[in-house]
């Protein structure tokens, strides 16, 4: 009879498991070329007050209603948008890799270009990020020459000659104190309006950041810093680090990691260069490989909506994960 009562319990736990699986799965939704997207190669995702998701491709940009894509393509010379920032006054912000910068305000398209004989001037025409602060500046990260800062006017630019651990940018992130996180080929700085101070890879992952090559950075809410490195994933307290990277941690082992989000409800989302997407709260680790099926590929841009759904841009389409 003990036997029968095992083998039972083992049966519905396996039933169970098995529906949440489905159910899991059923929360996945694929964006592709065949829904009306511009392409399936997408590197930034960003969301407005409208709820209206916008992203950035290597052929424009394009905005999902929920019913329909409209495509945006009038960019300066080259189509590739690498990132997007919405500013409070809905107006959009890309960053292209090449021709600058291009901010649309409803039907007018206004274009920021490096000029190399004026110093207020973007810093560069190869964007890799852009950010935009509490009092509405941006903040542009660029592939090859830094960071700059726009407040509207005019153009200050800083660089490694400043205290920035590299000059090519990948990404920034100003928490609650003010305080912006540029995340670098060389590590990641924090610039508080007056001091830089700089986190590099010194070769032992338990003594520091996991890597230099620091891709994306987020906050969580009890005010910690999180890094997603070439070469892992590290939180950063204020005084000490802590470093995930490996399969134990609940990451994929050997897989650099490309974005991170913290969701509404203070969960960590991290996205692999081909090996899935996690996510973390507290000590509890989920990983997913496949969306209905299909491999996920490399994870560029995480953004999370009102609702709590997480939208992931890959190099083959648009994932959303319900709430």
């Amino acid at each position: 009879m003990s036997t029968m009562v095992m083998l039972l319990a083992m049966l519905l736990m396996s039933c169970q498991k098995n529906t949440m699986d489905e159910a899991i799965a059923d929360r996945w939704t694929i964006y592709t070329t065949a829904d009306g997207m511009p392409t399936n190669c997408i590197y930034s995702v960003a969301i407005d007050s409208s709820a209206n998701v916008w992203i950035g491709t290597d052929k424009g940009a394009a905005k999902f209603d929920g019913a329909t894509w409209s495509l945006y393509n009038s960019f300066y010379t080259n189509s590739q948008v690498t990132a997007i920032a919405i500013d409070a006054n809905g107006d959009k912000w890309f960053g292209t890799y090449g021709g600058g910068v291009t901010k649309v305000s409803n039907t007018t398209w206004t274009y920021y270009r490096h000029d190399p004989n004026n110093p207020n001037s973007v810093a560069s025409n190869y964007i890799r990020s852009i950010t935009i602060d509490a009092k509405g500046n941006k903040w542009i990260g660029t592939d090859d020459n830094g960071v700059s800062f726009f407040d509207g006017s005019n153009w200050t630019n800083y660089s490694t000659k400043n205290g920035l651990a590299d000059n090519r940018v990948y990404c920034i992130a100003v928490n609650k104190q003010g305080n912006k996180w540029f995340g670098t080929n060389g590590g990641a700085s924090k610039y508080d309006g007056t001091t830089w101070t700089t986190y590099s890879y010194t070769g032992d992952k338990t003594k520091g950041i996991a890597g230099n090559g620091v891709m994306s950075i987020a906050f969580d809410n009890q005010g910690n810093t999180w890094f997603a490195t070439l070469g892992g994933l590290s939180k950063f307290d204020g005084s000490s680090w802590t470093t995930y990277a490996n399969e134990t941690d609940g990451l994929k082992a050997g897989s650099p990691l490309l974005s991170i989000k913290t969701d509404r409800l203070g969960k960590i989302w991290v996205g692999y260069n081909g090996w899935g997407i996690s996510s973390v709260s507290g000590t509890q680790w989920n990983s997913y490989s496949l969306v209905n099926q299909t491999p996920i590929d490399a994870v560029n841009a995480i953004a999370v909506d009102k609702n709590n759904n997480k939208w992931f841009g890959t190099n083959n389409g648009l994932l959303v994960l319900k709430n």
